[in-house]
């Protein structure tokens, strides 16, 4: 597949926060069926997010790729060779996905709100990361659904471990493109996308149907995510997710966990 066109932030949609409609079950399940998305500013207190984050950076900082100034910056160093799996090995990642196992993380009753119904995360949680000026490693537009067998109502939350300026290399989504169910590739064009300004904490979540892809960085910025899939309590889980104690790898995004190669490709 070639790579995305470039997008100008200009030609991009806000998305609206669905903080005003979080303790109304009924609206989120509206807004979830019209747009397949759901924005939610603060969701997650950066306090219980902070050691992932600085872990993660000073692996970055480790293979000189990234620096802390105003945020986190790309030194412009050439990707090295390097083991992808250590990003995704930082303790408080492990720490965390212990707190999912045992129900006691943070992320949960965000999670629970969301749906409006008894959820259940899948185990395990991932780091993304993008770096500005690899356009070969935009994230093109794709599906997660992709990957599963479809059984139930399943969603992926992506949280912000840092600021992304509106535009500026983070998440596109293709609003209520979930409705087409599973697309072929061809059909996955650019279109219209919406995204968000986002500080760490905010939380995208977003149906596994729907197309989203990663915006080219317009900065030297790197931007710093952290994604959990979750499904409502009754629906069951593919097979070869209850199976994964790492989370199901889900999508072409997962090359962001994996910026240097490895594992998702």
């Amino acid at each position: 597949m070639t790579s995305p066109q470039p997008i100008e932030p200009s030609s991009l949609t806000e998305l609206h926060a669905a903080n005003s409609v979080l303790d109304d079950p009924a609206a989120l399940a509206t807004r979830h069926q019209q747009e397949g998305c759901l924005f939610i500013r603060s969701a997650i207190d950066p306090g219980a997010l902070v050691d992932v984050a600085d872990q993660a950076v000073a692996v970055l900082e480790r293979w000189g790729v990234a620096r802390r100034a105003d945020g986190v910056r790309a030194t412009g160093a050439p990707l090295p060779s390097v083991d992808p799996a250590e990003l995704q090995g930082v303790p408080a990642l492990a720490a965390l996905a212990d707190q999912i196992a045992a129900g006691t993380d943070p992320i949960g009753p965000v999670v629970a709100r969301a749906f409006g119904c008894p959820t259940a995360l899948w185990p395990g949680a991932r780091l993304h990361v993008a770096f500005p000026g690899d356009p070969e490693r935009v994230t093109p537009p794709h599906q997660d659904s992709a990957a599963l067998d479809w059984i139930g109502d399943y969603r992926r939350f992506w949280i912000a471990l840092g600021e992304i300026p509106f535009g500026d290399g983070g998440l596109g989504l293709a609003a209520g493109s979930h409705r087409y169910r599973r697309l072929r590739l061809d059909e996955l064009l650019d279109g219209n996308w919406c995204t968000a300004a986002m500080s760490t904490g905010d939380l995208l979540a977003f149906d596994l149907n729907l197309v989203h892809r990663s915006l080219p960085a317009t900065s030297d910025r790197v931007r710093l995510a952290l994604t959990v899939v979750a499904s409502a309590q009754w629906d069951p889980r593919p097979a070869v997710a209850a199976e994964d104690a790492g989370q199901l790898q889900l999508g072409r995004c997962e090359q962001e966990a994996f910026p240097f190669g490895g594992p998702a490709g």
